[in-house]
């Protein structure tokens, strides 16, 4: 029935959570910061929530990424009383640079990747910026399973907007009905390709109550094989 599948990168193939936590550790120990955090968990659970919050305005259009970039060590470090720029500067840079070079994958990712290239097209559909997302396609051996990489930041569009989804079934020169959409963001991935009227597979590993109806919902990309 598929001929194109279109899947999200962090969170679905790339272990952003993972990936991240290492990198933040050494940015944590590098720079001393538990002079001004109890622990690394304390930081963590400081800069979490403001990182996702100011994820959630880049995506609405309210604030540009060097914002998200810099302002979610800022802000993180701010909250401890410890106001530096120039550190929340060095440390943003650090982990833009550091971050893309982890190479932890979601569990199974290779051995489905490997199942489906024979049968179908696949392509990467990120919102992630576009100066690392290819750097970890690269790093953790994704690149060479993948046809088409669409990057919001490069398209002018971002997810969930259907032009977004509009310009990476264009550019496949692929039909809707031919597309697959499989991603771990409900609002975004999901709905938004719901929206545009894709099929689509929510991989919600943690299986996260919702009321929404989806096409098919996954726990493991293992399961992938069950329908594909």
């Amino acid at each position: 029935m598929y001929k194109h599948l279109f899947f999200d990168l962090d969170h679905t193939l790339w272990d952003f959570a993972v990936n991240e936590k290492i990198t933040l550790n050494q940015l944590f120990e590098k720079h001393n910061l538990k002079k001004y955090f109890s622990s690394f968990d304390d930081f963590l659970s400081v800069y979490t929530p403001i990182n996702e919050g100011l994820w959630l305005n880049y995506r609405n259009g309210n604030i540009p990424k060097e914002v998200v970039k810099i302002n979610r060590f800022l802000d993180t470090f701010r909250s401890v009383g410890f106001d530096d720029v120039t550190m929340a500067e060095m440390t943003a840079n650090e982990f833009v640079a550091l971050s893309p070079l982890q190479t932890q994958l979601i569990p199974y990712t290779i051995e489905i990747l490997d199942y489906l290239l024979p049968k179908y097209e696949m392509h990467i559909i990120t919102n992630g910026f576009v100066e690392v997302q290819y750097i970890k396609l690269e790093r953790s051996g994704l690149r060479p399973y993948f046809t088409g990489i669409f990057i919001s930041e490069e398209i002018g569009y971002q997810k969930p907007d259907s032009n977004f989804f509009e310009y990476a079934v264009t550019n496949s020169n692929a039909c809707k009905s031919e597309c697959l959409v499989i991603g771990d963001n409900l609002e975004v991935d999901i709905l938004g390709a719901k929206n545009f009227g894709l099929d689509h597979v929510y991989f919600n590993p943690e299986q996260t109550p919702h009321e929404e109806v989806v096409f098919k919902e996954i726990t493991s990309l293992a399961e992938l094989k069950d329908f594909l």
